[in-house]
């Protein structure tokens, strides 16, 4: 006689089906990343143009346009009286012109594609990127600019060739990755069915009141791994705690980051879960009594 897989008593087997849906919507949510972004934005009012205007210094944004546009009017005395002390030597005359000679001509459009703001008591550091399209490429300049006391200098100015725009560079796609970016796919897809199935078997295993400690404890993880989906490069955060343990994220125009973390919850759930199961079973069950 055969047994239905919904009874069967350790409830595996009644698994087997969330392992499938599972998987399919991982492949579901891992395939929408190649979509445009706009697409997710659009929902709320956004594009990635106006999302990012909404954190970046308007002020800080003009003064880097400013500066880009006198590089490229060869007028680098204005530039150097903005510059931060530290930045000017013997050789900051020969550099700006340097940078001047990756400009060809005109572009054809300039746009903001990352801002970035760390502040502190009495000061604040904002890192401003430009991307410059011409006829035969892109440009893109970076520029760090400081502010002490309402003064604003010049602390970082660098432009760099690049051979596509980033909105190309940096979309989520399969094609011409290594290995690096596939093991770290795989991982994370492996990391978030392992912690998704015991979370999933946590809920349907009784246990009592420690269920909802364990099903809490199953989403976190501890040590983080980070994944730089256009470069593939990797970062280590040894003292990081995340929930869920595995995240894909993104800025307007930068790549895709992949964040992993060691699902130590749901590692110590494994490994406890029968002697947890076994007792609520093995507890003695009080019968009513009827007093004399």
């Amino acid at each position: 006689m055969a047994i239905p897989l919904s009874v069967v008593p350790d409830g595996r087997r009644a698994l087997s089906a969330d392992w499938i849906r599972l998987c399919g919507l991982l492949l579901l949510v891992l395939s929408l990343g190649s979509c445009d972004r706009n697409s997710y934005l659009r929902p709320f009012g956004y594009d990635r143009a106006s999302l990012l205007k909404r954190y970046t210094p308007q002020d800080d944004e003009s003064l880097a346009i400013d500066c880009v546009d006198l590089l490229q009017q060869g007028r680098y005395e204005e530039i150097e009286k903005r510059l931060d002390p530290s930045m000017k030597n013997s050789k900051t005359r020969e550099s700006l012109a340097e940078m001047a000679s990756f400009f060809p001509s005109k572009p054809i459009s300039t746009k903001t594609v990352d801002a970035s703001v760390v502040r502190s008591r009495d000061s604040s550091i904002t890192s401003i990127t430009l991307q410059y399209e011409f006829a035969r490429g892109w440009l893109l300049a970076q520029l760090v600019i400081q502010t002490r006391d309402g003064l604003k200098t010049i602390g970082g100015f660098h432009v760099t060739p690049i051979a596509e725009s980033v909105e190309v560079m940096n979309e989520f796609t399969f094609a011409d990755k290594g290995i690096s970016q596939y093991a770290g796919l795989v991982l994370a897809i492996f990391v978030s069915i392992f912690a998704l199935y015991e979370f999933v078997l946590c809920i349907r295993t009784k246990m009592g009141r420690e269920k909802w400690f364990w099903a809490i404890l199953i989403v976190i993880g501890a040590g983080r791994l980070t994944l730089n989906w256009t470069t593939g490069q990797w970062f280590f955060t040894p003292l990081a705690v995340q929930a869920p343990p595995v995240m894909m994220f993104c800025t307007p125009y930068g790549p895709w980051m992949v964040h992993l973390t060691v699902p130590l919850g749901a590692i110590a759930f494994l490994l406890r879960r029968k002697s947890l199961a076994a007792k609520v079973t093995s507890s003695p069950i009080q019968s009513p009594t009827i007093a004399q």
